[in-house]
């Protein structure tokens, strides 16, 4: 059996392949992108450099990955998700109020950010006047006290189980969120809620349990 770099390793188990897809990818795109300048030898420090400093390449290897394991609907949702999370959607509607979220929460920007990402990904956001659900899907908040600041929290749409894919089932919202970028707290917190945290404050910490 190979033995793949940790960086390898550590990338294929983010989107959900076998190393061998990844260690494929980074040799294709080694020899055809200029930028990406990486070998199958990556080190675990290696990738999160790059996973902070050129996100951009780490999005070029996953893509080519999943094309190699002949998931291309899952190669361009990747693809989807990066762009929304760094701002590069070619056209971006607004986020319209009571949609992925409650009123209240609709002004939020790490809110509006993680509505994006997850609509980005296909998921469906709720619609709701504040009082009633109008259409199912999922909702994001933000904490109310203001004492975790940078995290937000996901309750999945009603359907989620049932989807499969690299944003299928419940675990679907934190390999999408993880993905993005934002820290993820992979255990469900009380209401059935997941947690993430946004870029810029992934080293705050949680009182119950820490980020991944």
């Amino acid at each position: 059996m190979t033995d793949y770099s940790p960086g390898v390793r550590q990338l294929a188990h983010e989107i959900g392949l076998d190393a061998y897809h990844v260690a494929h990818a980074v040799r294709f795109a080694s020899r055809n992108f200029a930028r990406v300048q990486v070998t199958t030898g990556i080190s675990l420090d290696q990738y999160r450099r790059l996973l902070t400093q050129d996100r951009h390449a780490i999005a070029i290897i996953a893509n080519l990955a999943m094309r190699h394991a002949g998931r291309r609907e899952d190669a361009q949702l990747l693809m989807d998700i990066y762009k929304a999370a760094v701002g590069r959607l070619p056209y971006e509607p607004p986020i319209h109020t009571g949609v992925g979220t409650v009123p209240e929460c609709h002004g939020h920007p790490y809110v509006q950010q993680a509505v994006r990402i997850l609509t980005a990904a296909g998921l469906p956001p709720i619609h709701t006047d504040g009082v009633r659900e109008l259409r199912p899907g999922f909702q994001v908040v933000s904490d109310d006290a203001g004492d975790l600041p940078g995290w937000v929290f996901i309750a999945p749409d009603p359907g989620a189980k049932t989807r499969t894919g690299f944003a299928g089932g419940d675990l679907g919202y934190l390999a999408v969120m993880r993905w993005a970028g934002w820290g993820v707290i992979t255990d469900r917190l009380p209401g059935d809620l997941y947690a993430a945290c946004h870029p810029d404050h992934r080293y705050n910490p949680f009182p119950t349990a820490p980020t991944s």
